[in-house]
């Protein structure tokens, strides 16, 4: 396979008749330009939804095209992941869904909470920053797949959500007893799913700097989220989504 630097990731109208077509000006220029690859050349486009596919190049111009010679399902997490985060401040929400996206999170869903930053005028621009966040994370990390990053909710909005998962958990700097550890295995006990069989939809909601307020905290625990414990430390906002993506796979996967 093509080396991880050499993977690129194509819309789905960018496939006709047998070929690929690469458009996006940045990645056309990495290619030419900056990688110098040329005509015989290999790498590896993705789609975005789990697929690779090596290619062969056979153009490079203002567009590069290559020819397929193999398609590969790639191997993602089997428990999906998706992470409401509540708005941080000063651009830290950037280094959330880069982490996330390397330890394997398929959502994200931006949440205005109380104690969040106030919703700037800006926020389809601030959106489409995270989504190439989230793009360029899955090319350094080999995944196939680009997290989805949600339309921004408020809190309440963000509730009403949370039927689409089999749990929903988070953590709690006033929950000192009950771990992530002692919520999974009791999910597992509840439903009678095998941990390590996968596919699970869990999502996690991660509070903003001051945490959630003691209202929210009882709204999450009404609407069927479980409070847990991420460890006797207080973990910042920006920490906290990466640490229990990585307590959450780690208990179900590994």
């Amino acid at each position: 396979m093509a080396h991880a630097a050499r993977r690129f990731f194509v819309r789905n109208d960018s496939f006709k008749d047998g070929l690929i077509y690469i458009e996006d000006e940045g990645d056309v220029r990495h290619i030419r330009d900056v990688l110098r690859m040329k005509i015989g050349d290999g790498l590896v486009a993705c789609d975005g939804a789990g697929r690779e596919y090596a290619g062969t190049i056979e153009q490079v111009g203002e567009v590069v095209t290559l020819s397929v010679s193999d398609i590969v399902h790639a191997v993602e997490p089997r428990t999906k992941i998706a992470l409401y985060q509540c708005v941080p401040k000063h651009g830290k929400m950037e280094m959330i869904v880069q982490k996330s996206t390397e330890l394997g999170a398929v959502r994200f869903v931006p949440v205005f909470s109380e104690r969040s930053v106030p919703k700037p005028k800006d926020m389809e621009r601030k959106a489409e920053r995270w989504r190439r966040v989230a793009e360029e994370a899955s090319k350094q990390s080999g995944r196939a797949l680009v997290p989805v990053v949600d339309v921004p909710l408020s809190f309440a909005e963000a509730i009403e959500t949370f039927g689409e998962f089999d749990l929903v958990v988070f953590p709690y700097e006033k929950e000192d007893r009950v771990t992530i550890k002692d919520v999974l295995l009791k999910y597992a006990e509840r439903t009678g799913k095998d941990a390590s069989a996968g596919g699970h939809h869990l999502a996690i909601i991660i509070g903003p700097e001051g945490g959630f307020t003691d209202a929210e905290a009882f709204a999450l625990e009404d609407a069927g989220a479980a409070p847990c414990s991420l460890g006797g430390t207080v973990l910042r906002t920006e920490t906290a989504g990466s640490a229990a993506i990585a307590m959450v796979r780690y208990e179900l996967e590994l």
